[in-house]
């Protein structure tokens, strides 16, 4: 291990532990978070006990999982309450208008996904949870594909072939990024926009394949992210959100 690692403080362990949880993953055994943390196992063992103790982790059946304590304080956060406030209201009439599930996210500080803030889920028939866990995978990486494509860095084309559907050129071209899963659900984002161009957040639609019509669902999408896109740079608060 290197000194600059061996050099680390708790706090800056702890935080890279709690980073590892991705998407979409419920849980994860102590041998993948000290793996993905880049940590001995034995240190992340008594990383994760402290951070149990203070209710950030929890102890699941397969795992460790994210503690009620990290929603609590995350929920506090004031720039993402307002730009819930702005967003969500949009979000219950993308839930009408598409007759799929709903979603705001904020972009990350801490690491390059997107953040959900809020959902208005659709009615499940059998299944509920396969279905639910699916769509809000495709969601959340339609919403990484907007917040990578307008993260404010320079977006060159590609350099070989035909761009792919995340390519960061394509989706800033059409306005929205689309992704479909194996399992038949398709998830597509838009980006909320800050005065300087960049995505402060992303709002995104997802439903099975067959249900949800995607290119209805990206201009009602395109027009409500045009909406709190226009509401949020008149938030002084707000205009500079990264």
């Amino acid at each position: 291990m290197s000194v600059q690692k061996s050099s680390r403080s708790m706090l800056a362990r702890g935080l890279s532990i709690l980073r590892c949880f991705r998407p979409g993953e419920l849980e994860l055994p102590l041998s993948e978070l000290a793996r993905r943390a880049d940590m001995p196992k034995a240190t992340a063992h008594r990383i994760v006990t402290e951070l149990v103790r203070e209710g950030v982790l929890e102890r699941g059946e397969k795992g460790l999982r994210l503690g009620v304590a990290l929603f609590m304080l995350g929920a506090r956060v004031p720039r993402q309450l307002k730009l819930r406030d702005l967003a969500f209201p949009y979000a219950e009439q993308l839930h009408h208008l598409t007759r799929g599930s709903a979603f705001v996210y904020i972009s990350d500080a801490l690491g390059p996904d997107a953040a959900l803030v809020d959902a208005v889920r659709r009615v499940y028939g059998s299944g509920t949870e396969p279905g639910a866990r699916e769509e809000g995978l495709a969601s959340a990486q339609a919403a990484t594909r907007i917040l990578h494509a307008y993260s404010g860095r320079p977006v060159l084309p590609a350099t070989t072939g035909r761009p792919g559907p995340g390519d960061p050129a394509r989706v800033r071209h059409q306005g929205f990024a689309i992704v479909r899963s194996p399992g038949g659900t398709v998830g597509i984002a838009a980006p909320v926009l800050t005065a300087s161009h960049t995505a402060a957040g992303a709002l995104a639609v997802a439903g099975p394949q067959g249900r949800l019509q995607a290119v209805k669902a990206a201009s009602h999408l395109r027009a409500a992210c045009a909406a709190v896109s226009r509401a949020l740079q008149r938030t002084p608060e707000l205009a500079s959100v990264r």
